[in-house]
């Protein structure tokens, strides 16, 4: 089996004071990737990139292949985003993973469609993702990552 591991990188649709939800994967009984139930919830300056990588690169060493056999009963949308249904987490949030796939290491932005979240393409109808040509250090990843949270709040018009 291929060495996956998905990251689930959320920003809420704020300028300021914005939460960021970062949860590491592991897998379901029946091999699907599934978020653990715990993460990091932060409100993070936007401009400290290298402190956002270290966040998300805990995750990243915190997801495996190991089945999750104890998950807890308490939905997602309240565990880690103080939301009563997940259409609220797609209303309020943008979404990105970070993947890697046999030594491949991606971001891929989402957008909300629906009561989900599928990949958002761009004006051209491309995906929009960025691929690393190695591993990231944790300034490169926390710079990735909110420059296409930029982008995407700027294609919303959350900001100018």
């Amino acid at each position: 089996m291929k060495k996956i591991i998905v990251i689930s990188i959320a920003k809420e649709k704020k300028i300021k004071d914005f939460r960021l939800v970062i949860i590491p994967s592991g897998r379901s009984r029946i091999g699907a990737i599934q978020t653990k139930d715990y993460g990091i919830i932060a409100y993070p300056d936007k401009k400290n990139f290298e402190k956002i990588g270290e966040m998300i690169n805990w995750a990243f060493y915190e997801s495996d292949d190991k089945v999750i056999e104890n998950s807890s009963d308490i939905k997602i949308e309240k565990r880690f985003y103080n939301c009563n249904s997940y259409r609220k987490v797609t209303n309020d949030y943008n979404m990105i993973f970070f993947e890697s796939i046999e030594g491949i290491y991606s971001i891929s932005l989402l957008k909300k469609q629906g009561n989900a979240f599928v990949a958002f393409k761009d004006e051209n109808k491309e995906a929009v993702e960025y691929v690393f040509s190695e591993k990231p250090t944790a300034l490169e990843l926390g710079t990735k990552v909110m420059e296409m949270f930029e982008y995407k709040e700027r294609y919303d018009g959350i900001i100018e």
